[in-house]
């Protein structure tokens, strides 16, 4: 969707139009769940965050001043709730971890010829889960300029606007951040940038999380 349109949509919206608030929350709903699962253990979790960002989007869209893009706006909102919810739970977990769903998986490993792909494709998402796992252990600051910036694919600008930060200091943030990710992904090879996949389909850590593609299916 062009710029003009969501900026026309939220105009709408501000005057009341629902329709035109639900078609711009449609557009956004994925970012605003993938931003959401970088603060939370679970999908549930994550989905319960979405929900609470959006009730505060749909009674703050007023205040909504279009002096940066809407999606800068949200990212916003999502980790002033959490970082709201964090301060009133004392930082309690939301909800239990689930396990990884290997539902779909068919056949006897040992006949099907499709299991080298299907054993590829379990691989990479335990390696996702992985990767989220980790970031859940990363000190909330350092994990919400890492995702904005490495899976988000922000500016330092955008961020810096989003977290009210200067420029050093997200840049800052980024770097400990990773080096957080280093250390919960087991060493310095798991964030390494030249890091070659292990196996053709098997990408590395650092794949997963410098893409959008990263969000848990």
């Amino acid at each position: 969707m062009k710029s003009e349109d969501v900026e026309e949509l939220a105009r709408r919206a501000q005057q009341g139009d629902v329709a035109a608030f639900e078609r711009l929350i449609a557009e956004h709903i994925p970012l605003v769940r993938r931003f959401a699962r970088a603060f939370t253990r679970s999908h549930e979790a994550a989905a319960d965050l979405a929900q609470d960002a959006l009730l505060k989007v749909y009674r703050s869209i007023g205040g909504y001043r279009f002096q940066s893009s809407f999606s800068t706006w949200l990212y916003a909102i999502v980790r002033n709730v959490y970082l709201d919810d964090a301060r009133s739970r004392a930082g309690r977990e939301r909800a239990a971890e689930r396990p990884l769903d290997a539902s779909g998986v068919d056949g006897d490993p040992t006949t099907d010829p499709d299991a080298p792909r299907a054993d590829r494709r379990l691989e990479r998402e335990e390696l996702r889960r992985q990767v989220w796992d980790a970031l859940g252990n990363i000190p909330s600051d350092f994990r919400s300029t890492l995702v904005l910036y490495d899976i988000e694919g922000l500016t330092y600008e955008e961020i810096a606007a989003i977290e009210h930060s200067p420029l050093g200091t997200v840049k800052s943030r980024l770097s400990r951040g990773r080096e957080h990710l280093r250390r919960a992904l087991g060493g310095d090879a798991a964030m390494t940038p030249n890091a070659a996949p292990e196996a053709p389909g098997n990408p590395t850590a650092a794949d997963l999380v410098r893409t959008k593609r990263t969000e848990p299916a």
